[in-house]
């Protein structure tokens, strides 16, 4: 009997602490810590045999990892926890939940890839959009060099017209001069 009296305190700790890691992994998932509930959910289910076989508890741990914008955030992992809530406890309550969660989930997870390459060619977009502006940029110098230096061969043009006509004015002038001395 005194055995038993000094084994029951024993017992009862690892009773106590066997039934705390999925209530602590409940508070954690009601207060919105799902990366601290998931871990608790997770040592549950490696730790208590009937964590494991608890439907509700297991689908919470699907749910944590199911929730977008927080750390625990997994969508595979949530997808494959949920499919197995559904396989291992098909006629529950949190099957039929859990069976209603994932396609929203693969679906969520498909919308996030897509974004991801979205922004992934934006990325690209601006890049290239940085590049052809440079480019640009050095083209409009290059047009504006260019630009000036049509602008100076016109001058140099217009000069040389000038000079050209006052030559020919010159030269027939001289011929005029030379008709008039010839005879």
């Amino acid at each position: 009997m005194r055995l038993e009296l000094r084994c029951l305190p024993a017992l009862v700790l690892a009773m106590a602490s066997c039934a705390t890691v999925p209530s602590v992994a409940d508070r954690e998932y009601r207060s919105g810590d799902y990366a601290a509930a998931a871990a608790a959910y997770e040592e549950a289910m490696r730790t208590d045999p009937r964590a494991r076989d608890n439907p509700a508890l297991c689908l919470r741990l699907g749910l944590s990892y199911a929730r977008p914008g927080t750390p625990a955030h997994d969508p595979t992992r949530a997808t494959a926890v949920l499919r197995d809530v559904v396989t291992r406890f098909p006629k529950t309550r949190e099957a039929r939940q859990a069976a209603v969660l994932i396609p929203q989930i693969d679906h969520e997870a498909a919308l996030e890839a897509a974004a991801a390459d979205a922004s992934a060619r934006i990325l690209d977009l601006q890049d290239a959009l940085t590049m052809l502006q440079a480019e640009a940029r050095t083209l409009d110098a290059a047009v504006k060099a260019g630009a000036d230096q049509i602008q100076r061969l016109r001058a140099m043009l217009a000069e040389r017209e000038v000079q050209l006509r006052r030559v020919r004015d010159e030269l027939e002038q001289l011929k005029r001069i030379d008709l008039q001395r010839a005879p």
